[in-house]
C-alpha cells in the first residue's frame, strides 16, 4: 500500500497528463508509469539487473514528427525521479562522431537522442557504435529515435541497448475530434458537431494551423461561436470564390526559386514538344535539396501543369508517399505494398518525399531484401509505365546521390535534376509577408531589420528547415499578438516589433537550452 501511494505521485501524474493534449502519445502514458515503478523498485530493494536501463526506442508511426513533445516529457520525468542529473537534451550523430576520441566529460546533458531515422549506416554498425557511447556514459539515458528500418529488425538488434519501447501512433479521424473538442473546450468556444466533422476531415497539421487561426480570429473579435468566425451556411464552410490560377502562374508567384522555375519550364517545353513529335521522353525527376526549400509544393505544382496540359490525363492525380507506404515489416509483403502505390498514381505524378530512405537494406535471416525490392519494383514500373507516370523523387542533395549509386536502374531512368537552394533572409522575410497577407495582417515598419537578422543567424544551424521554420514562427506570432490585442482591444490586425521579440527570444533561449552535436531532429 505504502508503495503505491508512492507510485500515485501528483506531480508525476501532472507531468504525465501533458500527453493527454498530445494527439498520438497519451498511450506511452502507461510505460512512463511503468518505468516511475522500476525506479522505485530498483531504489527500494537494491536489486542488480543486470540487462535492464532507461533507455528507449521510439517508433514513430503518424505522418508527423512528434518526437520533441515526447522527448520534452520523458525528460521531465527522469530528472523528477532522478533518473537522471539534468534535464537537458542532446542530440547526436553516431554517423559524424569519432565514438573514441570524443570526449564525453563534456556533456553536461541527461538525455540523450539519436535518430537512427536519419543514419545510412546499417543497423549493426549502429549499434555497436551506440553500445560504446552507452558503456562509457552509464549515468545517462539515452532515446533512440527509428521511422527508418524494420521494427522486428530493430527490437531484436537493439534488445539490449534499450529495455523500453514507445510509439507515435498513427492519428484517425475519431483522435483528430477528440483534439478539436478539447481544444474548444479548453478556450471555451462554442462550436457544433458539423464543425468537427469539417474540421476532422483535414490532415492533422492542417488542424492544428486551423486551431490557431479560430483562436486567434475569436480573441481578436472578442467571439466565443466558432459557426460566427468560419461562416457557416446550411451546415457547410463558405469558401471564397475565386478563379484558380493555372499551375504555371501558380509556379511563378512562388518566392525565390528562379532557377528552379526556369529549369521546370524548359522541361514542361520539352516534354510537350516531344510529345507533339510523337517521342514522348521518361518523366521521371530528382528533386534535391535541404528541408522547408519547396520541393513539394514545386511537385504538386509539376503535377497540376501535366493536368492543364494534359501530358499524361487530364486529371490531376498526385500521390505523396514516404518510407513507410512503400516497405513492409516482411519480405514479400513490399512489393505489392509499393505497386499499390504506383497504380494509385497512374495518370499522374507519384512524389516520394525523403526518397534516400528505399535504399537502407536490412537482411533477414533469410537474407531477403526489404529496400531491394521496392526498388526493382518501383524501376520497373518507372520503365513499363513511362508513357503514364511520372515518379518524382525528393530528399537532401547527399543523400540523394547516394541513393541513385544504389542502383543503376535510377540513373538511367531520371531524365531530369533539379536542386533546390536555400532561401535568403530577404526571400524568408518575403515569404513571411506572404503568410501575413494570407490571414489579413499589417506589420510594424521596424520589424524588417529585426527578422532580416534573425533569419541570418537562424540559417547558420544546420538542421535550419527553411520555409517550415518562417511558418513556424509566424503561428508563434499570432498567438503572441491575440493575446496582446485581447487587452489593448485596439489595431486587431497590426503585428508589432514586441510580438516577434518576444517568440524571437523564446526560440534562442530554446536553442541555448538544446545543445546539438552532428544534427537536431
Amino acid at each position: 500500500m505504502e508503495l503505491k501511494e508512492e507510485l500515485l505521485d501528483e506531480e508525476n501524474e501532472k507531468i504525465l497528463s501533458r500527453l493527454d493534449n498530445m494527439i498520438g502519445l497519451s498511450k506511452n502514458k502507461s510505460i512512463l508509469r511503468n518505468i516511475i515503478r522500476f525506479s522505485k523498485l530498483m531504489n527500494r530493494y537494491d536489486w542488480e539487473i543486470k540487462y535492464e536501463n532507461y533507455n528507449i526506442i521510439i517508433r514513430n508511426e503518424s505522418a508527423y514528427n512528434l518526437y520533441e513533445e515526447l522527448i520534452s516529457v520523458i525528460a521531465e520525468i527522469y530528472y523528477k525521479n532522478k533518473i537522471i542529473l539534468n534535464p537537458k537534451i542532446l542530440y547526436l550523430n553516431l554517423e559524424k562522431i569519432d565514438v573514441k576520441s570524443f570526449d564525453t566529460r563534456t556533456i553536461e546533458e541527461g538525455i540523450i537522442v539519436i535518430n537512427f531515422s536519419n543514419q545510412r549506416s546499417d543497423l549493426l554498425k549502429l549499434k555497436n557504435t551506440l553500445n560504446e557511447f552507452i558503456d562509457r556514459m552509464p549515468e545517462k539515458a539515452f532515446i533512440i529515435l527509428e521511422d527508418y528500418f524494420i521494427k522486428g529488425e530493430v527490437n531484436a538488434i537493439l534488445n539490449r541497448c534499450a529495455s523500453w519501447a514507445m510509439k507515435i501512433e498513427s492519428i484517425s479521424t475519431q483522435e483528430k475530434e477528440q483534439y478539436i473538442k478539447k481544444f474548444m473546450h479548453s478556450n471555451k468556444l462554442i462550436y457544433s458537431n458539423e464543425i468537427i466533422k469539417e474540421l476532422s476531415n483535414k490532415p492533422y497539421w492542417k488542424i492544428k494551423n486551423d486551431m490557431i487561426n479560430i483562436f486567434v480570429n475569436c480573441k481578436m473579435k472578442n467571439e466565443n461561436d466558432v459557426s460566427k468566425i468560419l461562416k457557416i451556411d446550411n451546415n457547410k464552410f463558405v469558401k471564397k470564390q475565386s478563379k484558380d490560377k493555372c499551375g504555371l502562374e501558380e509556379l511563378d508567384n512562388l518566392i525565390g526559386l528562379e532557377g528552379v522555375k526556369e529549369q521546370i519550364k524548359k522541361v514542361i517545353n520539352y516534354i510537350k514538344t516531344s510529345k507533339n513529335r510523337k517521342n514522348m521522353p521518361m518523366l521521371h525527376m530528382c528533386f534535391n535539396g535541404n528541408p522547408g526549400t519547396g520541393k513539394t509544393t514545386v511537385a504538386r505544382i509539376v503535377g497540376k501543369i501535366f493536368a492543364e496540359e494534359k501530358i499524361l490525363s487530364d486529371k490531376n492525380i498526385f500521390v505523396e508517399a514516404q518510407r513507410k507506404d512503400l516497405i513492409a515489416q516482411y519480405v514479400g509483403q513490399t512489393a505489392p505494398m509499393t505497386q499499390s502505390m504506383i497504380d494509385r498514381s497512374l495518370g499522374g505524378v507519384l512524389f516520394i518525399d525523403e526518397a534516400y530512405s528505399i535504399a537502407s537494406y536490412i537482411q533477414d535471416e533469410t537474407g531477403g531484401d526489404y529496400g531491394a525490392e521496392c526498388v526493382a519494383t518501383l524501376l520497373k514500373a518507372m520503365e513499363d509505365n513511362r508513357d503514364n507516370l511520372c515518379v518524382i523523387l525528393a530528399g537532401y542533395t547527399e543523400e540523394m546521390e547516394h541513393l541513385l549509386n544504389t542502383n543503376p536502374g535510377f540513373e538511367s531512368r531520371i531524365q531530369f535534376k533539379i536542386n533546390f537552394p536555400d532561401y535568403t533572409e530577404e526571400e524568408l522575410y518575403e515569404i513571411f509577408k506572404q503568410l501575413c497577407r494570407k490571414e489579413n495582417y499589417k506589420l510594424s515598419s521596424n520589424i524588417k531589420p529585426f527578422l532580416i537578422e534573425h533569419f541570418n543567424k537562424a540559417k547558420q544551424a544546420a538542421n535550419f528547415s527553411n520555409a517550415r521554420y518562417v511558418r513556424s514562427i509566424f503561428e508563434k506570432i499570432k498567438i503572441e499578438q491575440a493575446n496582446r490585442v485581447s487587452l489593448e482591444k485596439n489595431n486587431i490586425n497590426l503585428i508589432k516589433k514586441v510580438d516577434v521579440e518576444n517568440v524571437i527570444s523564446n526560440f534562442e533561449c530554446k536553442e541555448q537550452n538544446k545543445k546539438v552535436i552532428g544534427f537536431a531532429c
